[in-house]
């Protein structure tokens, strides 16, 4: 997929007006060539002739400026435009390639991006510039076509040399890339992983030896060869086009078949035509690092096809505290993940859960819990089996409104600093409550919905994110070790408060645990083991 593809169809069109300028700005500038040997070739001066070139450069500017504007403006709101796009089809992408390729979004959203904007950029310059070139090839066919094809054959050469070597600085640009990506990733490890690193110095050596250092040259090597090639490239074109003209003065010299007059005049129109061309030449060089960009973009696995509208209100919310229906079914649910020659598989999984009722899910490390977690929010597809909501199955086109029904607080939830998407949300009345509950007062900012401290502890963090799922008010709820980095204060508000009182206002509630202190708050306790379930206990026989 190239660059205009990705931004949308039917760019030329609405770019007419900035490319009718460009044209416009070239003739002008073309033009001026004209006055500039008109003047040099006359003894006298011509004041009108001085005027008129003034005036013609100084339009040809007025357009070019008006046309670089109009296309940046353009192109910026389109890069903006395609940013929002990306991250909507990553919301929307299938959540476990987008979770193995996580490492990888925030250099395309941030630095590839980036690449498709600067060279956005460079495209106004180069619309102006290829006008220029053309009508100079055309006022140079006018004064003298036999010059005009032996450099129009010179301009050949250089293009011909450069298209010899974009190939290899593709291949530099793809090693970049790739070096670029895996220091982001190790260096990412690096800060995340910052109290182990710095506990032991021997762990903390090897990282940086073993993971940073090595990417850090290769990618220096690469970068070193990339810019290479590109110098290779300019000075080359530099003694290609130097050598050939000092060849043809000598030539002229010699045998004498050109006018002295139309030699200077040709020198002008070089001295004019030389910037423009290096702009096609480096326009022509970045183009490979943005098919590096795009390709990094599609790799993502991304869907950019026309979408129709979600089905909405697929399923219906039930918060019936009255009934003990089977709220979600599972039958014969398995999944299996892999990882090069690794593989691990949970189910075959048949559990039904209730409504309003308080499930709790134990297991050992490895067990399948956090597997299961994600098959049960619909945020993995199970490779086997179904799942259904109130007797109707969870499907590809219903999925987004199944996820919907649940607030789930992971291990590894993201606090998030806006929680403006909750105005209007009529459980904000019960938001002072809660942040009193919680010891949160003077960390969120009620009247904004802000988080207004961002020096948060982990259990200050896990505080916040339990906050803002009660302010969502799903009718189902997931915990995944909520209490695990909690002090028993706050680990005796969630299992003698929180969950009551979302029991009571009807909602179901599946708790993630190894606190076997609050088993007996749970209608069922299921154990899971090598990922399957090996047991589920009654409230009646739970510890």
């Amino acid at each position: 997929m190239s660059l205009f593809e990705l931004l949308g169809g039917g760019i030329w069109r609405k770019l007419s007006v900035g490319i009718v300028a460009s044209a416009v700005a070239g003739l002008l500038y073309t033009s001026c060539i004209k006055l500039v040997n008109d003047l040099l070739s006359t003894e006298e001066v011509l004041w009108y002739n001085v005027l008129l070139l003034i005036g013609t450069i100084s339009m040809s500017l007025i357009l070019s400026v008006y046309s670089g504007r109009f296309m940046t403006i353009f192109f910026e709101n389109k890069i903006a435009e395609l940013r929002i796009d990306l991250s909507k089809k990553i919301m929307k992408a299938d959540f476990e390639q987008v979770e193995r390729n996580a490492y990888r979004i925030l250099p395309v959203l941030q630095n590839d991006v980036q690449i498709l904007i600067n060279f956005a950029k460079t495209i106004p310059d180069m619309v102006v510039s290829v006008f220029k070139i053309l009508a100079i090839w055309i006022y140079m066919l006018w004064v003298s076509w036999q010059m005009t094809v032996f450099l129009i054959g010179v301009f050949a050469l250089v293009f011909l040399f450069n298209y010899f070597l974009l190939g290899r600085i593709y291949i530099k640009e793809v090693l970049i890339k790739k070096y670029h990506n895996d220091i982001h990733h190790s260096l990412e490890g690096m800060v995340l992983g910052l109290k182990d690193l710095t506990l032991n110095r021997q762990h903390s050596d090897g990282y940086i030896d073993r993971i940073i250092g090595p990417t850090s040259f290769l990618h220096a090597a690469a970068v070193s060869g990339l810019n290479t090639y590109n110098i290779i490239l300019t000075k080359s074109a530099e003694w290609i086009v130097i050598v050939a003209i000092a060849l043809f003065t000598v030539a002229i010299k010699v045998f004498g078949f050109l006018p002295v007059g139309q030699v200077s005049s040709f020198m002008t129109m070089i001295v004019f035509i030389l910037p423009s061309l290096i702009v096609a030449t480096s326009f022509l060089r970045s183009r490979k690092r943005v098919k590096v960009a795009t390709d990094q973009i599609m790799s993502l696995g991304l869907n950019f096809e026309s979408e129709k509208d979600e089905l909405k209100k697929a399923f219906i919310a039930s918060t019936n505290q009255a009934s003990k229906s089977i709220l979600i079914d599972m039958k014969g649910l398995g999944y299996t993940y892999t990882n090069g020659d690794e593989s691990y598989s949970v189910g075959p999984i048949d559990l039904e859960i209730y409504q309003n009722e308080v499930l709790l899910i134990n297991g050992g490390n490895g067990s399948g819990k956090t597997t299961f977690s994600k098959l049960l929010t619909g945020l993995y597809t199970p490779g086997t089996g179904k799942i259904s909501y109130q007797e109707k199955q969870v499907t590809e086109k219903n999925k987004f409104d199944y996820r919907n029904l649940f607030s789930a607080v992971f291990t590894d939830t993201y606090v998030f600093n806006d929680l403006n998407y909750l105005a209007g949300n009529p459980s904000l009345k019960s938001a002072e409550n809660y942040m009193q509950q919680l010891s949160l007062n003077e960390k969120i900012t009620l009247q904004e919905l802000v988080i207004s401290d961002t020096n948060l502890s982990f259990g200050q963090r896990g505080r916040i994110n339990l906050f803002r799922a009660l302010l969502e008010d799903k009718s189902i709820y997931l915990f995944d070790e909520w209490a695990a980095n909690q002090d028993p204060h706050f680990r005796e508000k969630f299992y003698s408060e929180i969950i009551p009182m979302l029991k009571q206002k009807g909602k179901t509630v599946i708790l993630i645990s190894h606190d076997d202190k609050y088993y007996h708050l749970a209608d069922r306790v299921v154990t899971f083991s090598s990922g399957r379930i090996k047991s589920i206990t009654h409230q009646s026989s739970a510890k």
